[in-house]
């Protein structure tokens, strides 16, 4: 085979892979999810209500007034324009030893816990990205003294609306149990303005 005819077919081989995995087979994945009823997490598991996006059940939001559940804290403050991340200091450090202190009694004294109570860890560390949307069941539950004194709403109610955005591991196994706190406040917040709580 002459060097033309090698150069002609090398071209020709990277032309169909670049066709087959550049095109062809992403088409097929995004059909596909599609197809599979996995269409709205492929299309980022948008939040829509009266016809508008409002959020997104991946991506944390700064829910900071007093009758919302507390997302983690963040060390970019929910705001993409800060970027993405976790603590500046390491676990080691005096730093975050003395950010997460005050940090965990803030929490005890707003939500109402006793001198000295355990706060859930997730509750005081920073996530890695800085837009985790979920919380641990017991930092949920840490937080309802303080949830109940800004809504009037019941403890029995209140559990119940975490119980229903509370993911189990798939399968029993694969994963954790979560709530997202997302749409745990979205729920509470269109609660609180069809009682009269909030405006809007």
């Amino acid at each position: 085979m002459s060097f033309k005819r090698h150069v002609r077919a090398a071209f020709v081989t990277v032309f169909l892979f670049l066709i087959i995995t550049g095109l062809a087979y992403p088409a097929f994945v995004a059909v596909a999810v599609h197809v599979v009823g996995m269409g709205w997490q492929a299309d980022g598991s948008l939040i829509v209500q009266n016809g508008t996006v409002i959020a997104s059940e991946l991506i944390g939001e700064n829910f900071s007034a007093p009758y919302y559940f507390w997302p983690r804290v963040s060390s970019v403050n929910y705001n993409s324009l800060n970027g993405s991340g976790g603590s500046e200091y390491g676990i080691m450090t005096l730093e975050f030893y003395y950010e997460t202190k005050n940090y965990t009694e803030y929490l005890i004294k707003e939500n109402m816990a006793p001198p000295g109570a355990l706060v859930p860890a997730n509750g005081v560390e920073p996530s890695a990205s800085g837009f985790d949307p979920d919380i641990s069941v017991g930092f949920a539950l840490f937080q309802l003294p303080r949830v109940m004194n800004y809504t009037h709403l019941s403890e029995t109610f209140l559990k119940r609306l975490i119980s229903k955005y509370t993911h189990y591991p798939i399968l029993g196994f694969i994963g954790s149990t979560y709530v997202n706190v997302v749409q745990l406040d979205i729920a509470l917040h269109n609660i609180l303005v069809q009682d009269g709580v909030i405006k809007h």
